[in-house]
């Protein structure tokens, strides 16, 4: 899992590394299990037999579902930790009406894949959504709010 201070509002949420089994055993002798379990064994033969285990695909791809919505949730927070009015003062109107329906997207991705996001910040979101089509000449605030939710 990257780190939450690579997580940039501006870059797309950073993609997870491939997964490598035979990196993975490397770690376990320092940092495996029985590091912290009271409980002896041998660790590396239960890891490579569930590695080897039909059960484990399924597991895997449960987590790294919930590490990408995770990653997700933590860039939307990003966004709404963003001062959005300075930044489109910085930029033309074409960038900021990108800005606008990437934002939309962002909040139809967070419904539709039910993302671990804080009721608080999608309402932040819609917020400096329609703050910033405000901030827009007549003609194109009628076309976005024309475009879907807020």
């Amino acid at each position: 899992m990257p780190l939450q201070k690579s997580i940039s509002p501006w870059k797309s949420p950073p993609q997870l590394r491939q997964f490598l089994p035979e990196e993975f055993m490397k770690t376990l002798e320092k940092t495996g299990p029985q590091l912290t379990s009271r409980i002896k064994g041998d660790w590396i033969g239960l890891y490579r037999h569930f590695l080897k285990s039909p059960n484990f695909d399924g597991w895997f791809k449960t987590r790294r579902k919930e590490m990408t919505q995770k990653l997700e949730a933590l860039h939307l927070e990003a966004l709404c930790n963003e001062d959005l009015l300075l930044w489109i003062q910085k930029h033309t109107e074409v960038e900021t009406v990108d800005l606008v329906l990437k934002l939309k997207n962002k909040l139809l991705q967070a419904d539709r894949e039910r993302l671990p996001v804080k009721a608080d910040t999608m309402e932040k979101l819609r917020t400096h959504i329609d703050a910033i089509i405000l901030a827009l000449p007549e003609d194109l605030q009628g076309i976005l709010l024309k475009t879907g939710m807020t």
